[in-house]
């Protein structure tokens, strides 16, 4: 049974076995892989996993670019600690690299958009051209009137149901919700609605 679940944990972390296959063999097979994850007697109580690096694998949404990462580095993280040798994928950790490299400093693009609604298109590209190629795309589907936002906190740009939302501006209302803060405006185009949100500092 161990020899099952560490097959699996291996051809994951490997890239063999591709994330929804993986959710699959965790749901319909709960019994072999909390018993192997929970025999983990290097986890320190602080790492992020949080005492359990089963229960956290159930919490991951592997449709999710983010998540996804998050489960092949708890995966990666178990074997590395526990000692077992393995093949290690890196397309994980390199799209997320990508992303923040084609992305400007006022964008933290939706990772799940980008995979599924612009990669599709890159069309063999690879290296300095792909980055290149996705920072153009960034820069056509987060549209903005006359300014990108300055946010005073991380970047966090809304999505409607065809996409990011067009930024139109922000609002300095400081002494309002708080010592600093901003409204920041944009309008889904599909809709035809406006949409704001708020930091403050």
């Amino acid at each position: 049974m161990d020899s099952d679940a560490l097959t699996i944990l291996r051809r994951f972390a490997s890239g063999e076995l591709r994330p929804h296959e993986f959710r699959d063999r965790l749901y319909s097979e709960p019994g072999i892989f909390d018993s192997f994850l929970g025999n983990d007697p290097k986890l320190d109580p602080s790492n992020y996993v949080r005492g359990s690096a089963y229960q956290f694998l159930l919490q991951c949404d592997l449709d999710d670019p983010g998540d996804i990462l998050s489960a092949h580095g708890a995966v990666c993280d178990f074997l590395d600690r526990n000692g077992y040798a393995y093949q290690k994928a890196c397309e994980y950790a390199d799209f997320y690299e990508l992303m923040l490299k084609a992305s400007p400093a006022w964008l933290a693009p939706d990772a799940k958009y980008v995979k599924d609604h612009i990669m599709p298109a890159a069309a063999g590209r690879s290296g300095p051209e792909l980055q290149t190629w996705l920072t153009e795309q960034l820069l056509e589907k987060y549209r903005y009137v006359s300014d990108p936002p300055e946010w005073i906190q991380g970047a966090c740009w809304p999505h409607g149901a065809a996409g990011p939302l067009v930024f139109l501006g922000q609002l300095d209302v400081a002494g309002y919700f708080h010592d600093f803060a901003t409204v920041y405006v944009f309008h889904d185009p599909s809709s035809g609605e406006c949409q704001s949100i708020v930091q403050c500092f």
